[in-house]
């Protein structure tokens, strides 16, 4: 056991060295990624940049060709109703963090989980995120599908523990990249924000906006500050007034609409 210890933690430290000499080289994410697979296995991971007004820049990922389908779609726009992004960009925080610890209550029995997070085949995901420059938000995350279980709590605290070395070779690193001009998202971002304003009374949109990141009727209730009847009573409204009949017909139509916006430069 504790030759096995000792070989890990010259694995974990060779890593961190070649990761140290490796910043601000194209080979930087390679590195990183071989030092968290050190760490854990994982079978699934993308290394991508958000930004507030921008489309995301994918700087690394392992999807398969089965998988780009779903993936391309959520690069169109749904990458913006994603926990990840509430937690890096709209809340502008940076950790190591579960998907478990950062989804709103009903997350996994939402259209928006069914439609991008089990289409992607995974069972668990975890996430590093940085802030970096020019409100640039750096994210990797590592998934496990149904081929692995999920992350136990031991490798959690191995990931958690390589944290303070992420954030500071990332920012490092981003100091000395100069990223190539990307498409302004702004015209996605409002009309989801505004999505269904025309016929939705101020209350009804407030539901709407949390019926399609995944929250219950008790948790919208709760954060509304109004009664569980009366979130079921808008709900019900709101379904009619946009001529949909679940909360899956209702992503539907947000995103076939976003599909047919033209990016801006």
């Amino acid at each position: 056991m504790l030759k096995e210890h000792l070989s890990f933690n010259n694995m974990i430290t060779y890593g961190i060295a070649d990761l140290i000499l490796n910043i601000g080289e194209p080979t930087f994410f390679d590195k990183l990624t071989y030092l968290l697979k050190s760490a854990a296995s994982f079978d699934d991971y993308v290394i991508l940049i958000y930004h507030p007004d921008k489309s995301p820049t994918v700087l690394s990922s392992s999807f398969a060709n089965e998988e780009l389908d779903v993936w391309e779609r959520y690069l169109a726009g749904a990458y913006l109703l994603s926990p990840f992004y509430d937690y890096g960009v709209n809340q502008g925080k940076e950790g190591f963090v579960t998907l478990d610890e950062i989804v709103p209550d009903d997350f996994y029995q939402s259209a928006y989980y069914e439609d991008y997070f089990r289409q992607s085949k995974l069972v668990d995901e975890t996430c590093f995120a940085v802030q970096g420059k020019d409100n640039n938000v750096y994210l990797l995350s590592l998934g496990r599908t149904k081929s692995l279980s999920k992350f136990s709590g031991r490798v959690l605290s191995k990931l958690r523990e390589l944290y303070p070395i992420f954030s500071s070779t990332v920012k490092k690193h981003d100091q000395t990249q100069h990223l190539p001009e990307r498409h302004s998202h702004l015209q996605i971002k409002e009309y989801i924000a505004q999505f269904g304003m025309d016929v939705l009374t101020p209350r009804e949109h407030d539901v709407t906006l949390l019926l399609i990141r995944g929250y219950s009727s008790k948790a919208a209730a709760r954060l509304l500050d109004i009664s569980y009847e009366t979130e079921r009573v808008h709900r019900k409204n709101i379904y009619n007034k946009l001529n949909v009949n679940s909360q899956q017909a209702l992503l539907a139509k947000i995103f076939d609409d976003i599909v047919n916006l033209k990016p801006n430069l």
